[in-house]
């Protein structure tokens, strides 16, 4: 057996009576935890080591392997978007932008008590989201007024630095499997403002 699922072997975890008990005890009658999770363990381990790998491939002959495969899954020409694709897209970001919850930033101040220079400036440090199309003046998501929401915004904003803030927008407030089919806007809280930070940036892809 090579080297390698030795180790692997050696070093399984140990597979416990609790492990067992939560795992099993719903589909199956266990009457001895401990025994049968000696049993798993080497039933574990004994597949482990049958496995059978195919001969050691040197540096050179895998880095050439990997390089055929990434070839296989690239484009010969790089794809551009035709006027079509470019007109849909700016109307798709128009219709995000006259959403009700996208205030103009003379409101926005209003309602945050705030002068029109300090929501620019806020915007310029990143604290606030703002977006814009063409020379229709900018406009900040209402869930900003709210201390919680705002302090997502700010710290996906800190985090995704150099994403663009359109990005930013969909992704805090379309819906994510992981928070039970919520956008980040609707699930965040007091208490789950971290998780839901990192949720939003692994789809970002920041960290």
């Amino acid at each position: 057996m090579p080297n390698t699922l030795e180790f692997i072997a050696d070093h399984l975890p140990t597979i416990t009576a609790d492990d067992v008990v939560r795992r099993f005890s719903a589909t199956v009658d266990i009457r001895d935890a401990s025994a049968f999770a000696a049993e798993l363990q080497a039933f574990v381990q004994e597949h482990v080591e049958a496995v059978e790998l195919p001969a050691r491939l040197d540096r050179k002959t895998a880095e050439q392997h990997l390089a055929r495969q990434a070839s296989s899954l690239r484009a010969e020409t790089h794809w551009t978007p035709g006027e079509t694709d470019i007109q849909r897209g700016r109307a798709v970001r128009l219709n995000l932008f006259n959403q009700p919850h996208n205030l103009p930033l003379a409101e926005f101040a209003r309602l945050a008590n705030k002068s029109r220079q300090q929501i620019y400036k806020d915007i310029e440090a990143r604290r606030l989201l703002a977006l814009n199309v063409g020379p229709r003046g900018q406009k900040l998501p209402d869930w900003q007024l709210d201390g919680v929401k705002q302090a997502l915004t700010q710290a996906v904003l800190e985090m995704g630095e150099g994403v663009d803030n359109w990005t930013v927008y969909r992704a805090l407030s379309e819906p994510l499997e992981g928070l039970g089919g919520r956008t980040p806007v609707e699930a965040v809280t007091t208490g789950s403002l971290e998780d839901v930070v990192n949720a939003v940036c692994n789809v970002l892809g920041v960290h």
